[in-house]
């Protein structure tokens, strides 16, 4: 038996985890480069595209919180107005709860990035 048979089976490496000894430094690199390549985006955006993305921003917001609501309104039909986490949703309206979440934090994501820009 090997030194190298010996430390794997003792140290029982993930795949994810031998994976990301290997390209992590490579993956760092990129997601550095595409979060400053997002930045510099930001930060130059003006005129009609910053209108473009303030409106779907906007309408991110509005239809996630209106899949909210509709995912709620039987609480609220029961007299439940304060419920939280998705376990008091009734279960055939549980997609509608998760995907308006989805919706209304991309939309929160994307009006918080706006504020980076010039207007």
């Amino acid at each position: 038996m090997t030194v190298q048979s010996v430390w794997i089976t003792r140290g029982k490496a993930t795949d994810l985890q031998t994976f990301l000894e290997h390209w992590g430094c490579l993956l760092t690199a990129l997601a550095a480069i595409a979060f400053g390549n997002l930045l510099t985006f930001f930060f130059n955006l003006a005129g009609r595209p910053w209108i473009y993305f303030f409106i779907a921003s906007t309408v991110l917001l509005l239809v996630g919180a209106a899949m909210i609501g509709y995912a709620k309104l039987p609480l609220y039909r029961s007299g439940r107005l304060l419920t939280f986490g998705v376990k008091s949703i009734p279960v055939g309206l549980v997609g509608y709860y998760r995907w308006g979440w989805r919706l209304f934090s991309f939309g929160v994501a994307l009006s918080l990035c706006l504020l980076l820009s010039k207007q």
